[in-house]
């Protein structure tokens, strides 16, 4: 009898473990480390984290602070959890003082640009609820306590990872397409310079070739004029020249000529 209600007891204490990991939630463990002297600041885990879980994700967290010495601003990092089947996923904030890390159960049905959008809300809470100034000098594990309702109701909201994951991927898709019209913004801009210097370019031909018609036309105005010239002294010395080859044959002389008009002359007066 006693063989048989320990094996019950056992029975049942399994049974309520794996009901326990049935109900056990997505997120399980979120943080908060200081990267100048990776302090632990504070830390929350999931009420139906066992202890394997909590070792697992505390050991994945001490991995990544060793990688984050040289954390900037946006670092990003993840690690499997060793004892357990979960992932942590980690990210530095805007000013690289300090580091947030979310640990996820099941890495394959928690996405991990969830858990990116996740840790930039916390990280922004932390720093709007505490500080820069606090964060910088607050002693190991000091803040569990001032964040645990921050942290609790994070874990809570984004439990739900459908309606997150469905937001994550309109506000993509929406990001996507303000690219895509910056682009066609861009585009229609460079087309409209492009339009703009087409037409101040053929503005600019256009204004050429009139001056060339222009310039045409009084070169042709001048090339006639120099060959009216041309022809006029050509006609001039073939004249002259036929002149003096005539003057032989048309018997010419001056003195009979004034002869004959002196003679005329008193027979006109008489």
């Amino acid at each position: 009898l006693r063989s048989k209600g320990a094996n019950l007891h056992v029975a049942h204490i399994a049974f309520i473990a794996a009901e326990a990991m049935a109900e056990a939630e997505q997120v399980g463990f979120l943080g908060v480390a200081r990267i100048q002297d990776q302090a632990i600041l504070a830390t929350c885990f999931d009420k139906t984290a066992i202890n394997e879980e909590k070792k697992g994700f505390e050991g994945a967290f001490g991995a990544i602070l060793e990688h984050a010495t040289m954390a900037y601003p946006g670092w990003k990092d993840k690690a499997d959890c060793r004892d357990c089947d979960g992932m942590i996923y980690a990210l530095a904030d805007a000013q690289a003082l300090c580091i947030v890390v979310v640990g996820v159960r099941e890495a394959s049905t928690f996405p991990e640009r969830v858990a990116m959008q996740l840790l930039r809300e916390f990280s922004e809470k932390v720093r709007n609820s505490q500080g820069d100034e606090v964060l910088m000098q607050a002693k190991p594990r000091s803040l569990s306590g001032n964040l645990n309702k921050i942290m609790k109701d994070t874990m809570r909201t984004y439990n739900d990872v459908g309606a997150h994951d469905k937001t994550t991927e309109v506000r993509e898709k929406v990001d996507s397409l303000k690219g895509i019209m910056q682009d066609n913004v861009k585009k229609i801009l460079e087309t409209h310079v492009t339009l703009e210097s087409l037409e101040n370019s053929s503005s600019s031909m256009s204004s050429q070739a009139n001056k060339f018609l222009r310039q045409s036309v009084d070169l042709r105005r001048q090339i006639q004029f120099r060959n009216l010239k041309i022809k006029a002294i050509f006609g001039t010395c073939v004249g002259g020249v036929v002149l003096y080859i005539a003057m032989p044959f048309l018997n010419f002389e001056p003195s009979v000529a004034l002869a004959n008009f002196a003679e005329f002359l008193p027979s006109t007066c008489g």
